[in-house]
């Protein structure tokens, strides 16, 4: 994966009746922060973890801060996983993906069992990634039962290790077909065939004059969609 993957789209603000806290995670790498989204109430709700793209909460946070803000509106309980704190970064160049890829996977993965132990809820979770966070989604919810469903936007195969794609959830894929950073025709449309044969569902929303980062318009739909599509395939136990 050769790319300096940055969010820079923006949209409106936040719904008020949306709760923000922080909590602390434990993971194999130390203990990491994560930004919690949710209606104040005590209804249980299904988990949605969102995991940034190489910019980091530093650059892509105001935009991942809104997909959190839509999706806990939608009725979930949303977990924003700084899981670059695990190897000290703010943001990610080409040389600091190659190396810490590993790290951070595995953090994410440490993240999914040590939110499922704080909510004391085991039910499988759902997995928001862009960009790297898309890429690091993937390989989270292979062959994982933890997983419940994936948004992947702008995302891809690591490396184009295809071996690493096993069985998977239902998978949205959302990618900009002028993506510049994480080309649409080297990432996505070859991404196509693999999860339609490997993942229990596929749904695919692919913009044609859209970039990397979208504008509000088209991010905006994309919200809803990932809405939309974790209601109906993430639910608590």
């Amino acid at each position: 994966m050769a790319a300096s993957l940055f969010f820079a789209a923006a949209g409106r603000g936040a719904e008020p009746s949306i709760a923000a806290t922080t909590i602390t995670l434990g993971t194999g790498s130390g203990e990491i922060a994560a930004e919690v989204f949710q209606q104040p109430d005590e209804k249980k709700r299904p988990a949605i973890l969102v995991l940034h793209g190489a910019g980091g909460t530093l650059l892509d946070g105001p935009e991942m801060r809104r997909v959190a803000r839509e999706l806990a509106g939608a009725g979930n309980a949303v977990y924003l996983v700084h899981y670059f704190e695990s190897t000290g970064t703010l943001f990610a160049r080409d040389a600091s993906m190659e190396k810490n890829f590993g790290t951070w996977l595995q953090t994410v993965l440490d993240s999914i069992g040590a939110i499922q132990e704080a909510r004391r809820d085991s039910s499988p979770v759902g997995i928001y990634g862009y960009s790297l966070g898309g890429f690091l989604a993937l390989l989270a919810a292979s062959n994982n039962a933890e997983v419940a469903a994936v948004v992947e936007h702008a995302g891809g195969i690591w490396n184009g290790d295809v071996e690493r794609i096993g069985k998977m959830p239902p998978v949205l894929m959302v990618h900009g077909e002028r993506d510049a950073r994480v080309p649409f025709a080297k990432y996505a449309k070859p991404l196509v065939p693999i999860l339609r044969s490997r993942a229990r569902t596929l749904e695919t929303h692919f913009v044609p004059g859209e970039g990397h980062g979208f504008a509000p318009g088209p991010m905006k739909d994309v919200r809803a969609a990932a809405a939309n599509f974790f209601r109906k395939h993430v639910a608590t136990r």
